[in-house]
């Protein structure tokens, strides 16, 4: 692919940048013919990296912890996912504004649709973790909240647990949905297909 004055840039901020999006993101790009390209970032200040972001007219990007509720106070409108949630993962310029969405509680929800379960422990109650809770609600799973508040619980949960956080859990019922695990790297490729499909929004208007 031969990058122009007509590719459209996309990309991701975070705190501790990774390869993956850009991998996954460049391949689908080439696949389909798409001018585009995509490059993660380190960020340390989400505003300063939106306004970047911004003035250089990207199509879109990602943000990881810790910008996910961040985030949603800047974008100039929410998707009704992530108001409800309260936190976005995905953000796109169209019509002269930003628009933010959440796409990581719909692939928490196809993950969980899976599972068959009734009742599920969340530890963390960042963003990832509202994600979470928001499947849970859709899906009419009930579910406790373990958090810095009441962690001592933690050893004493019988049923499944789902890992929202970026601590280790060690136990035989976690459902890790830290990014480096085999879990997690699942639910991160079924968020970022979700994104890919807010993405094409902007190629249509191409």
């Amino acid at each position: 692919m031969t990058i122009d004055k007509n590719t459209i840039l996309f990309g991701s901020f975070s705190s501790n940048p990774g390869n993956n999006g850009c991998i996954f993101f460049n391949s689908l790009f080439e696949e389909n013919n798409i001018n585009a390209i995509y490059k993660s970032f380190y960020s340390e200040d989400v505003e300063k990296s939106y306004n970047s972001a911004k003035n250089l007219g990207f199509g879109g990007f990602a943000v990881s912890m810790p910008f996910k509720f961040e985030i949603v106070k800047i974008v100039d409108e929410l998707d009704s996912s992530a108001e409800i949630i309260g936190a976005a993962n995905t953000v796109v310029f169209k019509d002269n504004k930003s628009i933010a969405y959440n796409t990581d509680w719909i692939a928490v929800k196809k993950y969980l649709e899976e599972l068959n379960i009734n009742f599920l422990t969340i530890a963390g109650n960042g963003g990832f973790s509202k994600a979470v809770q928001h499947a849970c609600n859709l899906l009419k799973i009930n579910f406790e909240l373990i958090t810095r508040d009441n962690w001592n619980k933690l050893p004493k949960v019988n049923n499944q647990i789902f890992n929202a956080t970026p601590a280790e859990i060690i136990g035989k019922n976690i459902i890790d949905g830290r990014p480096h695990t085999k879990t997690g790297k699942l639910i991160a490729k079924l968020q970022a297909n979700e994104q890919y499909l807010i993405y094409s929004s902007v190629f249509s208007d191409v």
